[in-house]
């Protein structure tokens, strides 16, 4: 088998027909598609099974408790059959032509990974994004610094197997704590122009709650598998530079702007200065850090320093 899409789904009635239906009608051959139920509580079982046994050759549906999006794409890695793999989120949809496109690039190019680009879907309205603009020219750090998520993108399924790249569980965070390590273990990868992928913004997501969650201290976890992942690998001296960088954006400013939305930010807040004082001691003069704008370099300053007042009167400008 050619291809493997992956789609865990945990309660997401409103919008799982309309994923499903752009996998199904790919105009493409040889391809299955494995749909994990993570414990749903909602119609979302309902539709999985209807489809299932509408295109029983097509779909392979598992049920399991919920543990989270970690362990359904883990279950989903080990049960595929293709030869590359696709993770899509049950809320988001792909182009028709994605799979088509993708593996003749993968062939073409001996590709282990094809990235494409994407659309924003907010309230209904699509937004283009400059998705295929490399941040540097070469493809790997690039990748490292760029590529967070797992889907928009076409992948061998042996990277992951091979390199026990799975990811870890966790209830948020997982994907930035094993994706950009892909980068170092493939021979080839390939971006290209078109937006095959229409991701979902929805209010309700971990990245958007406005109200505490523990799933927020997560990241902790995923950096440091992140971290592990690349000094295991012999690769840490290599991508020094990209490492730290996304510990700047991904643990100093965008965890540390989220913590302190709420009271009990300061244990939080803490840790993350600790671990950029242990681990990356001159972050300021990171080659990449340099290169953001004054207000993004001031915002991290202030939040290593603790300056939380400041922090929130800059926000409201």
């Amino acid at each position: 088998m050619k291809v493997s899409i992956i789609i865990p789904v945990y309660n997401i009635e409103n919008y799982l027909s309309k994923c499903l239906d752009s996998v199904i009608n790919q105009n493409f051959n040889d391809y299955e598609i494995i749909i994990i139920n993570d414990g749903s509580t909602d119609n979302s079982s309902k539709i999985i099974s209807d489809y299932q046994k509408k295109f029983p050759n097509k779909i392979v549906s598992i049920d399991k408790q919920n543990e989270g999006q970690a362990i359904a794409r883990n279950i989903g890695i080990q049960k595929a059959r293709g030869k590359y793999i696709m993770f899509v989120d049950g809320d988001d949809y792909i182009d028709e032509n994605t799979l088509r496109i993708c593996y003749d690039e993968a062939q073409k190019k001996e590709a282990d990974i094809v990235c494409f680009g994407h659309h924003m879907v907010i309230d209904g309205k699509i937004y283009t994004t400059e998705n295929s603009k490399m941040i540097v020219e070469d493809v790997v750090k690039d990748f490292i610094l760029r590529q967070m998520g797992p889907c928009e993108k076409f992948i061998k399924r042996s990277l992951i197997i091979e390199n026990n790249l799975y990811f870890p569980k966790l209830r948020a965070y997982e994907d930035i704590a094993v994706i950009p390590a892909y980068a170092i273990y493939t021979n080839k990868i390939v971006n290209i122009d078109e937006g095959l992928y229409y991701y979902l913004l929805r209010t309700g997501s971990t990245m958007n709650q406005t109200v505490y969650s523990k799933k927020l201290e997560h990241i902790f976890d995923a950096m440091n598998n992140l971290y592990e992942l690349f000094e295991k690998s012999d690769k840490l001296n290599q991508y020094y530079d990209e490492i730290e960088f996304l510990f700047i954006k991904h643990l100093l400013h965008g965890a540390g702007l989220r913590f302190i939305k709420f009271d009990n930010y300061l244990n939080n807040l803490n840790q993350i200065i600790k671990i950029m004082q242990i681990r990356f001691p001159k972050w300021t003069k990171n080659k990449y850090f340099k290169k953001e704008s004054l207000k993004y370099k001031i915002m991290c300053k202030l939040i290593y320093k603790k300056k939380i007042k400041l922090i929130k009167k800059l926000k409201k400008r």
